[in-house]
């Protein structure tokens, strides 16, 4: 078989094999896809290494529409490494696989995350001005990781954009504040304040500054409240009892102007807000209804709200 041959019969075979019904995925040893390795199929392939990348793309589509348990999804992740190792520059594959491949597996636990969250970084590195994949990214940073810190340097980073919505500099503040970092959330909520010229997006960040000065307030409160719970090993009755005890020098006094009171949960709240700032999240029961912490009142505190 000639090379003349071989050039006219292998973009053949390739047109046919797109046109064909799928096959059913080769398993390897301990699971997963069985695929070749991108480096053989660009050798072997290098003039049709275009309609290559299609072919496995469509196998990669097939594999989405026919995916019933988490192990098959986990199979999306094989094909789109291969695709996106043999075209980098393929934004589709980053995003179906990156948006398909975590299942729920019921009570807020998730399978697949990683491997959803290794293809949407390898996406952001070769195509970094993605909003598309860079947002999908901040998305599980934010859902599966709890890394709330680097899913807001990336909302804040997409707000620079002339076309980005205004809501994505709010949701970098709340993450700002919910990772801990409450100086950045702060010195960005204070400077849109101070740099608005619209008297409402002005009250937003002004309540905003509050909001977090408040979380960080109720954080101290929560380290206080644990401090005591390890030392007497038990919840105090009310947030007063942290003072006489020691454990706080006085209760601070709300940014928000709310009371403050002791949630059943073992952390403090304010009734000036419905929740803490927090993203809300995995907090339904089975029914749908959603768990609100309320008052922890014992038989000798009557004054909890």
């Amino acid at each position: 078989m000639d090379t003349l041959y071989l050039l006219r019969f292998v973009p053949g075979l390739l047109l046919v094999a797109l046109l064909s019904a799928p096959p059913s995925p080769v398993r390897k040893q301990g699971g997963g896809a069985l695929l070749p390795r991108p480096g053989l199929l660009k050798t072997l392939f290098r003039a049709q290494q275009g309609l290559v990348t299609d072919y496995f793309w469509v196998l990669m589509l097939n594999r989405i529409g026919t995916a019933a348990q988490p192990s098959e999804y986990r199979d999306v992740y094989d094909y789109a490494e291969l695709v996106t190792d043999l075209d980098p520059l393929f934004p589709q594959a980053y995003l179906y696989g990156g948006i398909t491949l975590p299942v729920h597996l019921g009570k807020g636990q998730y399978i697949n995350t990683a491997e959803s969250s290794a293809l949407l970084r390898k996406g952001l590195h070769h195509l970094p001005g993605n909003e598309r994949i860079a947002f999908q990214l901040a998305y599980n940073l934010m859902f599966f990781e709890k890394k709330y810190k680097e899913a807001a340097d990336i909302i804040q980073e997409l707000s620079k954009r002339p076309d980005a919505p205004e809501w994505y500099t709010a949701l970098a503040t709340r993450l700002y504040a919910q990772s801990g970092d409450f100086d950045t959330g702060l010195s960005l909520s204070m400077a849109l304040r101070d740099g608005s010229e619209d008297p409402e997006t002005r009250a937003f960040y002004e309540v905003r500054v509050r909001e977090i000065l408040q979380e960080r307030m109720l954080r101290s409160i929560d380290e206080a409240i644990a401090r005591y719970r390890t030392r007497e090993g038990k919840l105090p009755a009310s947030l007063p009892v942290l003072v006489s005890a020691g454990d706080l020098p006085r209760l601070p006094e709300d940014p928000l102007g709310g009371r403050l009171f002791l949630g059943e949960d073992g952390r403090a709240y304010s009734d000036a807000v419905r929740f803490r700032m927090e993203l809300i999240q995995d907090e339904r029961t089975e029914d749908g209804e959603r768990l609100v912490p309320k008052p922890r009142v014992t038989a000798h505190d009557e004054s909890q709200p």
